[in-house]
């Protein structure tokens, strides 16, 4: 249903109305399986591996190096994959 989608209905559910959505793909929407979630995730985690490699010019030594888990690197179209 997405943002919108959640919006309205939650409006229409507080003024006592019954809501059903239908989703004509995924179970639950776009935003868990390949949108919000896992692009934020993805991005998050490129974004701490990048500060870790500024560290030796800032503040000492460090090593950094992505360590993904089993599997390798996140699948954006499967939201539910936590980043280890």
């Amino acid at each position: 249903m997405g943002p919108g989608g959640e919006h309205a209905a939650g409006t229409l559910a507080e003024a006592g109305l019954a809501v059903a959505g239908v989703e004509s793909r995924l179970v639950g929407g776009e935003c868990p399986y390949w949108g919000c979630v896992p692009s934020k995730m993805m991005i998050r985690a490129g974004d701490l591996l990048a500060e870790g490699r500024r560290i030796p010019g800032m503040a000492g030594h460090s090593e950094i190096s992505p360590d993904w888990g089993a599997g390798g690197p996140p699948d954006p179209r499967r939201g539910h994959r936590r980043l280890g």
